[in-house]
């Protein structure tokens, strides 16, 4: 009779969990109500589990995600022993347990964030008016100057990577400051998840991963093997993440807008690392005459050394690659992102128009204009 209880107990929570998931699938297809619950229900919860978090040192998602996988193996062992046992109410039951681990995981990741998948669009100050041919070399000249400013303020290692002064808490305060430029907007999370190191970072290093937002326990998740040239904007992406904003391509965009305009060199130096190359695209043969291109400043060779060894540093740690993009490609996708892991480039497509050679400016561009006109 005992073991037909506690049966029935499993196969309703099971049945309560996939009502509430099944529930939550129909809710997410609408932008409006997505965006309802991201203010309301994820806000307060990842609010809540911040400060509870942060009481942890350590990563609680790396322990989390270990649990995971040690429990579903055991269950699965268990499973193995109760049918070779003809145990059969004994292995229905690790079934349910393991459907309803998997289950609350789900719930828990649907409160925290899914939603957040399909908002309304990221509400950033896009610079929409028209830039002639003409100012091209100006806002090149202009981005160029605070670039060789940034190489002036750093130190670098021989290898040309930026040679960090700041720990990691130290960085993430001077970011957070940075975030201040958004204060003002409703559309973000007033609060912020933790950031904090992964001790498995080499292994996501091969994976080619740089950080992972676990939004059920509200941590930014940072590799701390990865360039350092690139680690501040790693943080700006993942604590977007825990603003409210989990689209990749927004995250990308919101951190870029955000470490842009800092005050802080190696925050603007970590976005130029990432994308002065939207605005090399402004002066090429297509829009600029020979003599215009003796215009233009020259940039200090760091910075080119900094591309050029974050460049060869990925392509010597490409062991599991390929296995980390198709997780996350089929995560992105179960999450309602259609692109996958395309969706990283999100915004940084621009065009020359043929007919009358203007340039048809990616989102990048026009938060790089937003700056130079403001």
């Amino acid at each position: 009779m005992n073991k037909n209880r506690s049966l029935v107990i499993r196969i309703a929570c099971v049945i309560v969990l996939i009502t509430f998931v099944s529930l939550f699938a129909i809710l997410k297809t609408s932008p409006t109500t997505c965006e309802a619950i991201t203010k309301s229900i994820s806000r307060f919860y990842t609010s809540i589990i911040s400060k509870l978090s942060i009481i942890v040192p350590f990563s609680l998602t790396e322990l989390a995600f270990v649990s995971l996988a040690v429990g579903l193996v055991f269950l699965f062992i268990f499973l193995i022993k109760a049918l070779i046992k003809k145990n059969f109410i004994g292995a229905i039951n690790r079934l349910l347990e393991g459907a309803i681990i998997v289950l609350l995981t789900v719930s828990f990741y649907d409160i925290s964030c899914e939603c957040a998948y399909n908002r309304k669009a990221l509400p950033l100050p896009y610079y929409e008016s028209e830039v002639l041919r003409t100012e091209h070399v100006a806002i090149y000249n202009y981005f160029a100057d605070d670039v060789n400013a940034c190489v002036n303020a750093l130190e670098f290692r021989s290898n040309g990577d930026v040679k960090a002064k700041m720990s990691l808490e130290e960085l993430t305060d001077e970011i957070k400051k940075s975030y201040a430029i958004i204060d003002d907007n409703d559309y973000f999370h007033s609060h912020f998840g933790n950031v904090k190191p992964m001790a498995s970072s080499f292994i996501y290093t091969e994976f080619q991963i740089t950080g992972v937002t676990y939004s059920p326990l509200s941590e930014a998740n940072i590799n701390i093997t990865n360039t350092m040239s690139n680690i501040p904007l790693t943080i700006a992406h993942e604590l977007a993440h825990t603003k409210g904003v989990m689209r990749e391509d927004d995250a990308n965009k919101l951190a870029f807008y955000v470490c842009l305009n800092s005050e802080h060199p190696f925050l603007r130096y970590s976005a130029y690392c990432s994308y002065f190359y939207q605005i090399e695209g402004m002066v090429t043969s297509y829009y600029l005459t020979d003599e215009e291109k003796q215009e233009l400043h020259k940039i200090d060779d760091a910075f080119y050394k900094t591309r050029s060894y974050v460049y060869k540093f990925w392509q010597e740690h490409d062991l599991l690659g390929d296995i980390g993009d198709f997780i996350n490609d089929l995560y992105l996708k179960m999450s309602g992102t259609k692109e996958g892991t395309s969706s990283y480039q999100g915004g940084t497509s621009y065009e020359h128009d043929p007919l009358t050679s203007k340039l048809i400016p990616s989102l990048y561009q026009k938060i790089f204009f937003e700056k130079y006109y403001r």
